[in-house]
């Protein structure tokens, strides 16, 4: 066999794969062979080659051997002994304790989500919601439009009976029991939930965690027990890591492209925690930094959104570099707003941009990848689907964008392959709605939202994983025309007719006894106290009176 020593540069370049070959009495140690295999992409084909794992560099067996240094350069990745820089690429690198970990934190973030929505699903869409799923099933439309299990039954106990189930398949995910079927009904029962939730689950983070579910299928062992499953496919592996690429690399992008200029001259986070949906206490404290400090904090959104995203492509210290950034950012998020369980799904999937190496745990045998037709097919398809779906943000010429538009079409129903453009535009003035009622026209009361900013002198709370859906929904509502705010005017006319069935959204009822024979909105604008005022108020928000809405009665919200 002809020999060939490549330089170290031509050994990072060929990125080669390490299989473990275990003792004969079945384990794997440090110091025994391995087999080596080298993409065919490289043009450069081994065969029958072995290479001694655990060697030092002044180790006396080398001498005089022109092979010596590749088998130093090739040493077991699982070795302890093993410098970080030459160890496998991200791509090929052992993550049969990472996709554990990422399935039970997986599991634990759809428990969140099926909980939090378990306790709104009747308020919000059930038969008296705000937006019932029943309507909107009446409308003559196919599954491919709307998909949901709901077309079966859309009641208000089957909505309920959906919620306890995929809380009892996510403890089904998390326990390692039957995890793929787990996570392919958990995909099925959320995307039922988004398809009828309409404005109430219409956020980013809803399309993310389906995405994340069906990328996660291809990475999920079957059977019924996944103790001694094999490693995940390398192509499944990459569509995990494109997942995260994606979700940094197209808000960074979407920031600059659609030309917000808070984002361009670095002053957008001292809007930021001010105008949040739901803030917390944490952000009032982090909006009296100086503005010196925000634009840092721009520059650091840019650089962990831009730059960090580059890492994850190449060796394991780069990528714990990359990893530390993206779950900074996700617990500063995390701090100082309350956006449901979007940060704690980020830091899940950002698990794959580390390797079972990152952990000190040596390699465990397993059987190899095990050959799939699906996977290889599957997903080239899914990365051509998400880079059409993010093309409308490049303002290519309309004939492209036409074409790909029927594309877009069939796959937006299911919510499961996305473009993300977080905090791609700064608002910079918080308005807020404070609904008030009153028994005669005169004396009038207002309505205390447990959650979104009210009372000034009430701290803004914690609130994630759950999400309040209303109480967020109606930080978007003085941003736009009030025309799509249905579910606005159905919590007006509920007030005047059956309070109890909104009860739940109020810290407390003003009209206890009998329904209110009037309401209507004061518009106010909110910002935060400085500290001075807050020492001297006890308040945490000050505002300012804009206006009124018209007075209404229950005839008036009825047209």
């Amino acid at each position: 066999m002809s020999w060939f020593v490549p330089s170290r540069w031509s050994c990072f370049l060929l990125r080669p794969h390490f299989t473990p070959v275990p003792d004969a009495d079945g384990t794997r140690t440090a110091g025994a062979p391995i087999r080596l295999r080298v993409s065919a992409a490289c043009g450069v084909c081994f065969s029958g080659l072995a290479a001694e794992g655990g060697l030092a560099p002044d180790d006396s067996r080398t001498q005089g051997d022109p092979e010596s240094w590749l088998r130093l350069a090739i040493r077991d990745p699982c070795s302890r002994e093993t410098p970080a820089l030459t160890t496998p690429g991200s791509i090929t690198a052992s993550r049969v304790l990472v996709r554990g970990l990422f399935l039970r934190l997986l599991g634990a973030v759809f428990l969140a989500a099926f909980l939090s929505l378990l306790a709104q699903a009747t308020l919000l869409f059930g038969r008296h919601g705000l937006l019932p799923a029943q309507d909107l099933l009446r409308a003559p439309r196919g599954f491919l439009d709307a998909p949901t299990l709901f077309w079966l039954d859309a009641s208000d106990g089957t909505l309920r009976a959906a919620g306890i189930a995929g809380a009892v398949l996510s403890f089904g995910l998390i326990l390692d029991l039957a995890p793929r079927y787990c996570l392919a009904l958990l995909w099925a029962l959320y995307l039922s939930f988004v398809t009828v939730g309409q404005d109430f689950l219409a956020f980013q983070w809803d399309n993310l965690l389906l995405e994340t579910a069906l990328c996660a299928l291809f990475v999920t062992p079957g059977g019924l027990r996944a103790r001694r499953a094999p490693p995940p496919h390398p192509l499944a592996v990459f569509l995990m890591l494109w997942l995260v690429f994606r979700i940094h690399v197209e808000s960074g992008a979407a920031k600059l492209l659609l030309g917000d200029p808070t984002w361009r001259d670095l002053t957008a986070m001292a809007s930021y925690y001010e105008t949040a949906p739901l803030p917390t206490w944490v952000g009032w404290y982090a909006h009296q930094m100086p503005l010196w400090a925000h634009r840092a904090c721009g520059v650091f959104v840019y650089a962990t959104e831009l730059g960090l995203p580059l890492l994850i492509w190449s060796r394991r210290r780069l990528r714990a570099i990359a990893f530390a950034g993206m779950v900074a950012m996700q617990v500063a998020i995390l701090a100082t707003a309350n956006y449901g369980f979007f940060n704690y799904l980020s830091v899940a999937v950002a698990l794959w941009v580390l390797d079972d190496g990152h952990f000190g745990r040596a390699a465990v045998p397993h059987e190899p990848p095990r050959r799939s037709f699906v996977v290889p097919l599957a997903v080239p398809v899914l990365v051509a689907l998400s880079v059409i779906e993010f093309l409308p943000f490049l303002h290519l010429p309309a004939g492209l964008d036409r074409r790909v538009l029927p594309v877009r079409r069939a796959v937006a129903p299911f919510r499961s392959v996305n473009s993300y453009h977080l905090f791609a535009h700064m608002t910079l003035v918080r308005r807020e709605a404070v609904i008030e009622g009153s028994a005669d026209g005169a004396t009038w009361l207002p309505y205390e939202f447990r959650y979104k900013p009210g009372d000034p002198v009430r701290p803004p709370p914690f609130v994630a994983p759950h999400q309040p859906r209303v109480d967020f929904q109606l930080w978007f509502l003085l941003l736009g025309p009030r025309s799509g705010a249905r579910y606005f005017d159905t919590l007006l006319r509920r007030l005047l007719t059956v309070p109890e069935v909104v009860a739940p959204l109020f810290a407390r009822d003003p009209f206890p006894d009998t329904p209110p024979r009037f309401v209507r909105v004061a518009v106010y604008r909110y910002r935060f106290t400085d500290v001075a005022t807050s020492r001297a108020t006890g308040a945490w928000w000050q505002r300012e009176l804009e206006g009124y809405s018209r007075a209404l009665d229950a005839e008036s919200v009825r047209r």
